[in-house]
């Protein structure tokens, strides 16, 4: 049975998602909310400080899961780059009719915000689940922002979200051995109470 068809019925989705967020759904909140959420420098003081708080004051735990958190956004950020230049897919900027757009001259697929902010919200949680809890929702914030402007497709923006979460995983189970030479342990329950050091309901408050 041929694939072909299959993956042009993807395509239609994947288009038709596009024009529905791009277009369909626009309205003035997001026109102004969008551009916001989207610009990575607009977090940078709030994300400089709360770096500087957890170095300068947290123990040496927390201080190791931030560091840990910059290098897989990096690793994320790199190998999703290089997932770009091998699929080399046209933003849709270039191909559709889009409502609003954003010019990019990189390539679509995946979406380095959605894998950045999925892989982070990932590793987060495996540590923390309540900081997890509210870094899902940024991530689903940022990769809609990204089709709202115009500077990806659906499927760009879900694939970096896998991507993210695999990478976010991946690295939180090496942190975790890391850490704990002796092998994982529970990151909540009976656990936390008996050693401090434990990431527990304190870290990252």
């Amino acid at each position: 049975m041929s694939v072909l068809p299959w993956l042009e019925r993807l395509r239609e989705w994947d288009e038709a998602g596009f024009h529905l967020i791009n277009g369909s759904l626009r309205n003035r909140v997001f026109d102004l909310l969008m551009p916001l959420v989207s610009n990575k420098w607009n977090f940078a003081i709030p994300v400089g400080a709360l770096l500087v708080y957890v170095l300068l004051f947290r123990p040496k735990r927390d201080r190791i899961i931030v560091i840990s958190a910059i290098a897989v956004i990096l690793l994320t950020d790199t190998t999703s780059q290089l997932l770009k230049d091998l699929f080399q897919r046209i933003r849709p900027c270039g191909v559709l009719n889009a409502t609003a757009c954003l010019r990019i001259r990189s390539f679509s697929f995946p979406s380095n915000h959605a894998s950045n902010m999925f892989a982070l919200a990932t590793f987060l949680s495996y540590n923390h689940l309540r900081v997890g809890l509210l870094c899902f929702p940024a991530a689903v914030l940022v990769g809609y922002s990204r089709i709202y402007l115009g500077s990806h497709y659906p499927f760009d923006v879900l694939g970096g979200a896998l991507w993210g979460v695999l990478i976010g995983l991946l690295s939180a189970v090496a942190i975790q051995r890391f850490i704990r030479p002796g092998g994982m342990q529970p990151a909540n329950g009976a656990t936390e109470k008996k050693d401090h050091s434990a990431c527990g309901p304190e870290t990252f408050q």
